[in-house]
């Protein structure tokens, strides 16, 4: 194909997810009693989030809205 750019191998998009992930984020790890992640991702579920880590940033966003 005339014009195509070469497509990147699965290790180069790998390599390039990680290396965005350290530049542009934070990680959090935190530790829950067992069970509780299960609620908690139910909890996320019945509020419409994508994910439990959506749903915990949404409800921290909110939080951090209300003290301003």
């Amino acid at each position: 194909m005339l014009g195509a750019e070469k497509m990147p191998t699965s290790k180069e998009r790998l390599d390039y997810i990680e290396s965005w992930k350290k530049d542009n984020t934070d990680l959090i790890r935190i530790r829950v009693p067992k069970g509780k992640k299960e609620e908690y991702q139910k909890l996320a579920e019945r509020s419409g989030a994508k994910s439990l880590t959506a749903y915990i940033t949404s409800v921290l966003e909110e939080k951090l809205k209300e003290e301003h």
